[in-house]
């Protein structure tokens, strides 16, 4: 019975909404929605020009009581150039993603305590690359529902992604689902989210983690390694000396 009200009393998040920033209208619809979902914390993508100021959707979004976390998708064609993003970047995000289309790039992006999340582009040579590197992995692994709606055919859709979660399962890699919605009609619920993670073999304790858990605490995370300096792996201020 314990164990059943936790579940209930989860709190909820959807880390992937790319809305235009300037549709305040559909934003407006999106955050009503998002409420009535139980969505608590979102992750909002912003590319770096609209970081100052902030678009103002985002506060229309907190109104509604909807927590933001400003996130970033990069999509680099080489290492060097994802090294370059999160060397310039990393500091003014909450969340960054990385499109692993590229083997050089999802080596770097699987194992960077910089990358937040993975998406895998489908191609074989990603499937290939999934397998060597299961167990390296620091990054969260995304499953979006866009995967599965955009896709042309369903059946080969639900096979990819099948195997990519035998892949994070072996591996222990954690997962997130998202839905990448950029309206309201694309949003679903999380336990909509959760359910279809079970459909496609993430077991029932883990896909509900993959809408709680796991994106709030890497969010979490993120905030405090913002916040508070970092001098090495595991070091951080704790306390400030009083000023005399």
């Amino acid at each position: 019975m314990h164990a059943e009200w936790a579940r209930l009393m989860r709190t909820y998040a959807d880390l992937h909404l790319c809305p235009p920033l300037d549709d305040l209208d559909n934003a407006r619809s999106m955050a009503g929605l998002l409420a009535e979902l139980q969505v608590r914390l979102v992750g909002l993508v912003v590319p770096p020009e609209r970081l100052t100021p902030l678009p103002a959707i985002v506060e229309l979004f907190r109104t509604e009581g909807i927590d933001v976390a400003k996130r970033l998708n990069l999509r680099p064609r080489s290492k060097e150039e994802l090294l370059r993003s999160l060397r310039r970047l990393r500091g003014k995000y909450e969340l960054i993603s990385v499109e692993c289309s590229v083997p050089s790039v999802s080596r770097v992006a699987v194992r960077d305590r910089r990358v937040d999340l993975v998406h895998f582009a489908g191609r074989e040579h990603s499937n290939m690359l999934r397998g060597k590197v299961a167990k390296t992995f620091r990054a969260a692994m995304e499953i979006r529902l866009s995967d599965l709606t955009s896709a042309p055919g369903l059946g080969a859709a639900l096979h990819r992604l099948k195997r990519e979660i035998e892949t994070t399962v072996q591996g222990s890699t954690r997962v997130i689902g998202s839905t990448a919605a950029s309206n309201p009609h694309e949003l679903r619920s999380p336990r909509d989210i959760a359910a279809i993670l079970t459909v496609i073999g993430l077991p029932l304790e883990s896909a509900l983690e993959a809408v709680s858990e796991v994106p709030l605490e890497i969010v979490k995370k993120n905030r405090l390694k913002l916040e508070q300096p970092q001098f090495m792996e595991g070091v951080r201020i704790v306390r400030r000396p009083a000023e005399k």
